[in-house]
């Protein structure tokens, strides 16, 4: 699985490279192929990059409120749904985590896990509305303006996706998949290419297992730099 992940990293980051040559054309017809291959970069490989190493959202130690007021038993099921999630047992995560929001509304980190299981089906509209609710019950959670940001970016409000990137980070400074998400705007979208080389490194330093590809992209992205 690893060696396929990475293979198809480095077939993204090709399309990438592609379309930035195409981007700096100046005819209608070749923008818009650069754009065509921007967004579905941009898509694949955020999508790679929302998961964090354990579980792919917040945990139930996210929010003060839930330390104080959730039972043994609510955090076990809460758990579950969170390895249901990580498992990809989308419907089952959604059926734990609305039965959880039942008995504890007031919480943020169902609204999160809820708002990723739409996110990953596409469904952008609910997403956006589930992750609000989470940052009205805590504007402080990292996990929900990181995924916010990737929203921002299908609505191409690519300011408003920096914003919630770099207020993820500021919250959770070590938080890898921002710097990573981060990264990319400012390569692809805003073409500050120093600031991209400066979070790609913070991600390269922060993941466990060596990321070749992006690696790669970021020795390329030096290497253009240089000639500027």
């Amino acid at each position: 699985m690893k060696k396929i992940v990475t293979n198809n990293k480095r077939i993204y980051f090709k399309a990438l490279w592609i379309s930035r040559e195409i981007n700096e054309m100046t005819t209608t017809a070749n923008k818009t192929i650069a754009s065509y291959l921007i967004t579905i970069s941009i898509m694949v490989l955020s999508a790679c990059a929302q998961i964090p190493d354990k579980y792919s959202a917040t945990t139930a130690q996210t929010d003060t409120v839930e330390n104080t007021a959730v039972t043994t038993g609510e955090r076990e099921k809460y758990k579950k749904g969170l390895i249901a999630l990580n498992n990809n047992e989308n419907s089952r995560a959604e059926q734990i985590f609305n039965e959880f929001l039942e008995d504890k509304p007031e919480l943020a980190g169902p609204y999160t896990n809820l708002a990723l299981i739409q996110f990953k089906k596409k469904n952008y509209e609910q997403s956006l509305e589930l992750v609000n609710k989470a940052l009205l019950r805590n504007p402080e959670q990292a996990q929900a303006y990181q995924l916010r940001g990737q929203l921002f970016v299908t609505k191409r409000k690519i300011h408003d996706a920096k914003k919630d990137y770099v207020k993820a980070i500021e919250l959770k400074p070590d938080y890898s998949n921002a710097h990573y998400n981060l990264a990319l705007l400012y390569d692809i979208y805003l073409q500050e290419i120093a600031l991209a080389i400066k979070h790609y490194e913070t991600y390269l330093s922060l993941i466990k297992k060596p990321d070749e590809a992006t690696q790669e992209w970021v020795n390329h992205l030096k290497g253009v730099l240089g000639q500027l």
